[in-house]
C-alpha cells in the first residue's frame, strides 16, 4: 500500500494538533503530501436560529476566513520544510458527512484524525464524529492519540486466522499489508494479535479454545505472511480486555484493525469491537475497511 496523498482532520481552535504531528511524520516518511481539512458546524451560525439570514450569511462566511486563516499558519511552515500542503474547509451538518464525501472526491490514501476519550453515552447513541467516521470512512482511517511513536514502532495487526467472527478473509490481508507498509517506511515492525474468545454459551460458560491449537493456527498464518513467530499473540479473553494487555506487552504504537458491515439490530447486540476498544487503548489506532466500501446509509461495525 502506498501512502501518497493523507488527509489531515484539524480541530479548530486548537493549539494542539496529534493528527497533524502523525501526519508529518508519515509524509516524511514517505513523501506524501499532506491536506488539511476543517469540516466545522455552529448551530448559532444557522439562519434565523439566532442570527438574520444574512447577517448569518456574512458570520459563516468569516468564520470560514479564520479556519482559512488557522490553516494557512500550520500549512506554511511546513510547506517551507519541504512538503507540499493544501488547504480546505467545509460547513457541514453533521461535520463528518463533508470529511466522507472529501474522501471520496479526492481519493487519499489515508485519513488521519486526533480522538480522546469519550463517554460512554456517546457511543450508545453513535452521536459522535469518531464513531461515523468508524463507520463511513471509505479510506482507512488513522485516529491518533496524544502519545508519540516510538523510533521504531510497532504495528500490531489484529487478525483473525479461522475468521470465526465472520470477517472476510481478504480484509484480514488488507490489515496485513496495512502494517506491513508503514513498517517498512518507518523502519518499524509488525506483530500480529489474535482473540480466540468467543461468547459464552447460552450466557452462562465461556468456550474455552486449544491452546496449542490456537498458537498453531496463528504460527501457520505469520509463516504465511512472512511474520516472525516471536511476534504473534493470541489470548482467549474478550478482545476488549485482552487487545490492550498485548499492546503493553508488545510496545505497539499503533493498532491495526478492520470494520466490517452489519445490521443495526446486529450493532445493538453485539456493539462495535473497532468502537469499544478505541477508549480501552493509548496508542493510535488504524480502522481499515473492505474493498466493497458499503454506502453512507449501512452501518459499519
Amino acid at each position: 500500500m502506498n501512502y501518497n496523498k493523507l488527509l489531515v482532520i484539524i480541530e479548530p481552535e486548537s493549539d494542539h494538533q496529534p493528527a497533524l504531528e502523525k501526519a508529518v511524520q508519515l509524509a516524511k516518511f514517505a513523501g506524501a503530501e499532506l491536506e488539511l481539512m476543517i469540516s466545522d458546524y455552529n448551530t448559532y451560525l444557522d439562519d434565523g436560529y439566532y442570527f438574520e439570514p444574512v447577517q448569518a450569511q456574512k458570520l459563516r462566511y468569516e468564520h470560514g476566513e479564520q479556519q482559512m486563516h488557522q490553516l494557512e499558519t500550520l500549512a506554511q511552515p511546513l510547506r517551507d520544510g519541504g512538503l507540499e500542503v493544501s488547504v480546505v474547509t467545509a460547513w457541514a451538518n453533521p461535520p463528518y458527512r463533508e470529511i466522507v464525501e472529501r474522501t471520496r472526491s479526492t481519493k487519499p490514501d489515508l485519513v488521519i484524525k486526533s480522538t480522546r476519550h469519550h463517554h460512554k453515552l456517546s457511543r450508545l447513541f453513535l452521536s459522535n464524529e469518531d464513531w461515523e467516521l468508524v463507520r463511513y470512512c471509505p479510506a482507512p482511517l488513522l485516529l491518533t492519540k496524544d502519545k508519540s511513536w516510538t523510533a521504531a514502532p510497532v504495528f500490531l495487526a489484529a487478525v483473525d486466522p479461522d475468521h470465526l467472527h465472520d470477517k472476510p478473509a481478504a480484509l484480514d490481508e488488507k490489515i496485513l499489508q496495512s502494517a506491513k507498509s508503514l513498517a517498512e517506511i518507518s523502519g518499524g515492525a509488525v506483530h500480529l494479535y489474535h482473540s480466540s474468545w468467543v461468547p459464552p454459551l447460552s450466557g452462562v460458560y465461556p468456550v474455552m479454545a486449544d491452546p496449542a491449537e490456537e498458537q498453531a493456527k496463528l504460527n501457520k498464518f505469520s509463516v504465511e505472511h512472512g511474520v516472525a513467530s516471536e511476534n504473534c499473540h493470541w489470548s482467549n479473553v474478550e478482545i476488549v480486555q485482552g487487545m490492550p494487555e498485548v499492546v503493553a506487552e508488545a510496545g505497539a504504537s499503533v493498532v491495526v484493525m478492520g470494520a466490517i458491515s452489519r445490521s443495526r439490530l446486529d450493532r445493538i447486540l453485539i456493539g462495535n469491537t473497532a468502537e469499544r476498544v478505541l477508549d480501552k487503548l493509548e496508542c493510535d489506532v488504524l480502522v481499515v475497511k473492505p474493498d466493497n466500501m458499503p454506502a453512507m446509509n449501512t452501518v459499519l461495525l
